[in-house]
């Protein structure tokens, strides 16, 4: 395939690309998502449109693949010094999480940057699947993309309500990230795991945090941790049980 050249920020493609960046409802009814970087892309399943810096030596196949300048990369990716290659992918669909012996929830993580952080750390813990509340930011968001670093398109996710989780539950030992749970040396882990993670600044919902054990790190001189800090923790720990 021979790429095409597109140098103008009003091109249609440009456009796509933006409006998938910026707008969830856009994502989820095209049911694609944008990457940028050489490692992501070069690691991605497969590509629907490739847009390159020209001049760049980098070779992927794609459906679509476009030159570009580095004003249109500036403007698909948001970003003041982009890598010279981003493209378009589809979006993977949410995996039944049943079976699956370690698994994280999160319930309502509104910021991005916390829930790829949280995801990438999952993965490399070997935990094998995340639940997603609702009222979680969307797994697919720019900045949540950009600090899972791959980990969206390899941990099986799953997106549903409170009263799911708690169905899904019903088969694992649960805890609840909470300042007043157990302390964590004081637990034993367990093969099958749920552990829940809460929003920043309320934490989980009452319905979880009145049906499921409480969990805490005890720490001194501060009052807390950073949800993802505290979730590496708790992971790191909660996984060193045997099988």
């Amino acid at each position: 395939m021979i790429p095409k050249e597109v140098s103008s920020l009003q091109h249609p493609i440009v456009k796509t690309f933006v409006k998938l960046r910026t707008v969830r409802k856009f994502r989820y009814e095209k049911k694609q998502v944008v990457i940028a970087g050489i490692k992501q892309i070069s690691e991605a399943p497969a590509l629907d449109i490739l847009l390159i810096r020209k001049g760049t030596p980098f070779s992927r196949t794609a459906k679509e693949i476009f030159y570009v300048t580095e004003e249109i990369l500036k403007k698909i990716t948001g970003l003041e010094t982009p890598e010279p290659v981003a493209a378009i992918v589809a979006m993977p669909p949410w995996r039944k999480l049943e079976g699956k012996k370690k698994i994280l929830a999160l319930d309502g993580i509104a910021d991005p940057g916390n829930l790829g952080t949280l995801l990438r750390t999952a993965l490399a813990l070997g935990w094998e699947g995340a639940f997603l509340t609702e009222q979680c930011v969307d797994p697919f968001n720019e900045k949540a993309l950009r600090a899972a670093k791959g980990a969206t398109f390899s941990l099986p996710l799953k997106m549903g309500s409170v009263e799911e989780l708690l169905e899904l539950s019903k088969d694992y030992q649960v805890y609840v990230a909470d300042m007043e749970g157990t302390p964590l040396p004081n637990v034993k882990p367990s093969p099958k795991t749920i552990l829940i993670l809460g929003n920043e600044a309320q934490g989980v919902s009452e319905i979880l945090k009145n049906s499921c054990p409480k969990i805490s790190i005890p720490i001194s001189q501060i009052e807390s941790l950073n949800v993802a800090a505290a979730g590496a923790i708790l992971m790191y720990e909660l996984c060193c049980s045997t099988d």
